[in-house]
């Protein structure tokens, strides 16, 4: 007979004995109990990350096509855009040859009109009899735009009028003068005057109005910032913004646009204002009524003087 453990377990039922290989095959039927439920558990949590994979699988394949859905939108909305902004080019050349012919049209004199040659010397002979004096000088200085935007430039790289446009390669009318300058260059006031409008606006890019008086108006276009906001007060001199590369732009440059009753004028012709060459600027810009603008600037000094009289006299009775 082979030795044998035996185990002996007295309890209130009585005595049982086990042998050792008897608690061997109970252990081991335990530890196969135990692999078979950890396995079930297993696949149970297998399956159900299988399902959450293909879940993802299938909310990734959906915002793919979503993406390239959105992608195609996209796409078909900025040729849109550019198909329309062709359109309104086109429209605005219509509206410029419309303007011109209604007699609208930029300030831009034919040398063959008789008629506009005829009433441009009438308002040169009319400028010349005008007797300015130093007070309307310097009212006339501070408030007509005159002068260079800027201290520093480049060069000046595209003139006032019809033009080839640089991006667009179609005829198109240039309202202004462009300076090529370096990005942050610092751009001043031509003139007193309140600030209209400073924000972006479209291919302008960061956008700049002001209204100075008597009906004039200065623009500046593709702006790397703003130093004044929509409200202010400027004096003629102050930086009023930076040069930039904003909007529709081939390189860092201002654009800058003088308009008088919305209409614009020739800026190169107010770069070279001074003490005295402003009565040749004054007659070679008929649009521009310098006879009656004159007659305000007299009215005003007039009811000023008036002003500081009755003030004299206040001050006087006072005592």
């Amino acid at each position: 007979m082979k030795n044998k453990f035996i185990i002996t377990v007295s309890d209130i039922n009585g005595v049982k004995q086990y042998t050792l290989h008897q608690i061997i095959k109970v252990f081991v039927v335990w530890i196969v109990l135990a692999v078979v439920v950890i396995f079930a558990i297993g696949a149970l949590v297998v399956n159900s990350l299988s399902d959450e994979v293909e879940e993802l699988n299938t909310l990734t394949d959906g915002l793919v096509q979503t993406k390239k859905e959105l992608e195609r939108k996209n796409k078909a909305l900025q040729t849109d855009i550019l198909r329309k902004s062709e359109t309104l080019e086109s429209m605005n050349e219509h509206l410029s040859e419309i303007e011109k012919i209604v007699g609208l049209e930029p300030n831009i004199e034919s040398a063959f009109d008789d008629r506009a040659n005829s009433a441009k010397d009438k308002m040169v002979q009319k400028v010349q009899q005008t007797r300015v004096t130093v007070a309307q000088l310097s009212i006339l200085n501070r408030s007509v735009p005159n002068g260079i935007p800027l201290k520093k430039y480049k060069k000046i790289t595209d003139k006032f009028g019809y033009r080839i446009h640089p991006i667009t390669k179609k005829r198109q009318f240039h309202a202004g003068i462009d300076f090529s300058a370096a990005i942050g260059t610092p751009i001043y006031a031509t003139a007193d005057g309140v600030v209209e409008y400073a924000k972006g606006k479209g291919t302008y890019g960061n956008y700049l109005l002001i209204d100075h008086p008597f009906g004039f108006k200065t623009a500046y276009g593709h702006l790397s910032g703003f130093a004044v906001k929509k409200g202010d007060y400027i004096s003629k001199g102050d930086i009023i913004g930076y040069v930039g590369n904003t909007g529709r732009s081939t390189g860092s440059h201002l654009h800058f646009e003088i308009r008088y009753l919305n209409k614009w004028l020739n800026p190169q012709k107010f770069l070279n204002w001074s003490s005295s060459t402003y009565m040749d600027v004054m007659a070679s810009e008929s649009a521009v009524n310098w006879v009656a603008l004159m007659n305000q600037i007299e009215t005003r000094l007039q009811i000023q003087a008036l002003n500081n009289i009755n003030n004299i006299r206040i001050s006087y009775g006072a005592f």
